[in-house]
């Protein structure tokens, strides 16, 4: 019996929506190729034995499609196309290349490189590939999108009272005690009653994930014994990956947005639509380079090689209309039927490129804005890329959020003790609004991060000098050699008491200058918890206990810093939403009648000590109603006293003002343990220990 024999009944069917739509008799398939020849449709029953193999005979423009009855959810199936193979005409057409639905919602299993998927044959003169990937491909399914939400809404959390939380489906439950075996790194790992409650515990408002979208690691990595943790080289932009499923991902998944929200957490999705898993011209055929591969990625103006701004292989060509559909089409799909509420784009700048340059209007931006949905979503920008004029800060549109990495580069150069800073470190604290200020008011849209997936953890930022990425297998080089770090005298892991005081209470100012500042806060998943990649700043290829998060020694004193800064944040609007005047920010840093910074004798700085490249300490006081700094602090509803040492040396504060006050000390880094609230004391001045940050407040501030 041939596969043909068993083919279900069928006819034309629809050009839209693009995929495999089932309904209630069957399903309808459509997919987009505008230079085949030929479309084959292939189904394959539960053990991936192909039973038909269907020629798509009716096109519409470029969309190929036919229905099929009886066909029901959980149908496997690929796609054939036929057609010329001229990588230098950018076409890569090829039959024996069975290639992933650009629209598929679900994939049959984890995919996984095969020397079959090559796109051209060993040699020098661009043959096609002639093995038949077939039997190794993952298979593309049917979906039925079914499932009970539970009267789900969006949470809708203003930005200015988010705490973004950046996590690894895998890394965050792997080894958690709590959480059944079973269920360890995977969707629903994350979603158990333990890791929810640590979350909310800590007061996170939203999460973060690093990519789901089903993905293949590279096959140099897969040569090497590693694998792709990170998760960003995806095969297809609509299926959550199946790797980190107990059964069934699409269920999994949702059912951890609802645990979630349930929780009052938001879901943010770091999302890759810059590049795929497919490389350039000696790269792999998985789906659009089989079928698309003109429309869909950029090329040179001669059309002889892959444009490479993402330092992938290949670059996603959103300027054109097809493209920017599908790319439309899957973040509508993931807020439609996952309920996620936001996204990180990674390499953003490559979504902005209109021809080659970069636009702020570029049609992208265009079409999210006006899309009902999309629009109403948090957006987050990582603002560049390595192509021409790569880095973006601060172009995105105004409402798009951006990952400031100034902020994390003065933060940490400041603390380290570098010198001449005090201006810049100031600024970021006010928000960056000298380069993300858009719109008539000067409202920050900064994400503010020390530490990101992307370099060290919080724990070896303060314990390493120097790289130590040998497990990746590539000498030592990859990963970024400028990492503002500082070990304080031992590398590594050390018995000295001293030293590790030290690392802690850096670690405490770092925390502190963060959730402190203007913009909004991202942290690293498991730093709270004291979490080592062993030096390792790339661990990108590290699936196991570099990467994983350590539950078995969770630093309970800092564990409890940080939700004692996060409630201190999320007390006071003074924290996360001042509005400065366009006015107000042109003298740098950015000042108002909320803010004054004054130096250690309790003056209003001068030119002379913001220009003092041996400044090391300022104070500021941050107040909520109008208040001149000459003349006392007495008379207003919430008022706060920041103090900021960086020196080695203690420094005594004048507060601003004749008048000694009644105040509470909120927080003082010196010390591991949060002081408890108690009675104010009447302070005119503080001693702030070497390398220190100090909080205070007037009594009730944190009462209105």
């Amino acid at each position: 019996m041939t596969p043909q024999d068993t083919s279900p009944a069928s006819r034309p069917g629809l050009p839209f929506p693009l995929g495999a739509a089932p309904d209630a008799d069957g399903c309808n398939f459509a997919v987009y190729s505008a230079h085949a020849t030929g479309i084959t449709l292939c189904l394959f029953d539960e053990q991936e034995n192909e039973t038909a193999q269907i020629p798509l005979t009716t096109r519409t423009g470029n969309v190929w499609h036919i229905y099929l009855s009886g066909i029901r959810p959980g149908q496997a199936y690929g796609y054939r196309a036929r057609g010329a193979f001229k990588p230098q005409q950018q076409r890569f057409f090829s039959r024996k290349k069975l290639l992933l639905d650009p629209y598929a919602q679900a994939l049959s299993r984890v995919l996984e490189y095969h020397p079959s998927f090559d796109t051209l044959a060993p040699g020098d003169d661009l043959q096609r590939s002639t093995l038949d990937s077939g039997p190794h491909m993952a298979k593309s399914l049917v979906v039925d999108h079914t499932f009970d939400w539970q009267g789900d809404r969006p949470l809708y959390t203003p930005w200015t009272h988010t705490i973004l939380y950046e996590t690894h489906i895998r890394g965050i439950s792997q080894t958690h005690p709590e959480v059944p075996p079973e269920l360890r790194g995977t969707y629903l790992g994350m979603a158990h009653p333990a890791v929810i409650s640590h979350l909310q515990n800590l007061g996170i408002t939203a999460v973060q994930i690093m990519p789901i979208h089903a993905f293949m690691s590279e096959p140099r990595l897969q040569a090497l014994g590693l694998s792709n943790y990170w998760g960003y080289n995806p095969v297809n932009w609509f299926a959550p990956d199946p790797r980190y499923a107990v059964s069934d991902a699409v269920t999994e998944m949702k059912t951890l947005v609802r645990t979630l929200h349930q929780a009052g957490i938001e879901v943010i999705l770091d999302v890759v639509y810059n590049h795929t898993a497919e490389a350039g011209l000696e790269g792999t055929t998985l789906s659009q380079k089989g079928l698309a591969a003109a429309r869909f990625y950029r090329f040179t103006e001669d059309g002889t090689h892959f444009i490479n701004d993402t330092g992938c292989g290949n670059t996603v060509n959103v300027h054109q209309t097809s493209t920017l559909k599908m790319v439309m089409d899957s973040l509508r799909l993931w807020i439609e039927h996952y309920h996620i509420d936001g996204f990180r784009f990674d390499l953003a700048a490559t979504l902005g490129r209109e021809e080659r340059n970069f636009s702020p209007h570029a049609a992208f931006f265009k079409a999210v804005a006006q899309d009902p949905l999309l629009s109403r979503a948090k957006l987050i920008a990582e603002p560049w890329d390595i192509g021409p004029q790569g880095y973006q800060l601060g172009q995105f549109p105004d409402h798009w959020y951006e990952c400031n990495d100034l902020f994390r580069d003065t933060v940490r150069a400041f603390w380290r003790g570098d010198g001449g800073l005090l201006p810049d470190f100031c600024t970021r604290l006010m928000g960056s609004r000298d380069r993300l200020q858009k719109g008539i008011r000067a409202l920050s849209t900064s994400i503010n991060y020390i530490t990101y997936h992307d370099g060290y953890t919080l724990h070896d930022l303060v314990s390493y000098e120097q790289r130590h990425n040998q497990a990746n297998l590539e000498d030592n080089r990859d990963g970024h050699g400028h990492n503002l770090s500082a070990n304080y005298g031992v590398e590594g892991p050390t018995d000295d008491p001293t030293i590790n005081e030290l690392r802690q209470r850096q670690k405490r100012n770092l925390m502190t200058t963060l959730l402190l500042s203007q913009g909004v806060v991202h942290l690293l998943g498991g730093d709270e918890l004291g979490r080592t990649q062993r030096g390792n700043n790339n661990a990108y290829c590290q699936d196991n206990s570099i990467s994983w998060y350590d539950w078995s020694n969770p630093a309970p004193e800092h564990l409890a810093f940080m939700q004692h800064l996060i409630r201190i944040r999320q007390s006071s609007s003074l924290f996360h939403d001042l509005v400065f005047s366009p006015e107000q920010i042109l003298e740098e840093p950015a000042h108002s009648d909320a803010v004054h910074w004054f130096n250690t004798q309790g003056e209003a700085m001068s030119i002379q000590d913001w220009h003092n490249d041996h400044g090391r300490s300022i104070g500021l006081v941050l107040s909520s109603a109008l208040t001149d700094i000459t003349v006392g602090l007495d008379s207003c509803a919430e008022r706060f006293i920041w103090l900021i040492n960086s020196s080695t040396q203690p420094v005594r504060f004048n507060f601003p003002g004749d008048a000694a006050l009644e105040w509470t000390v909120l927080l003082d880094t010196r010390h591991a343990v949060p002081p408890p609230v108690g009675a104010p004391s009447t302070f005119d001045h503080y001693e702030a220990a070497p390398q220190s940050v100090v909080l205070l407040s007037q009594p009730g501030a944190l009462d209105q």
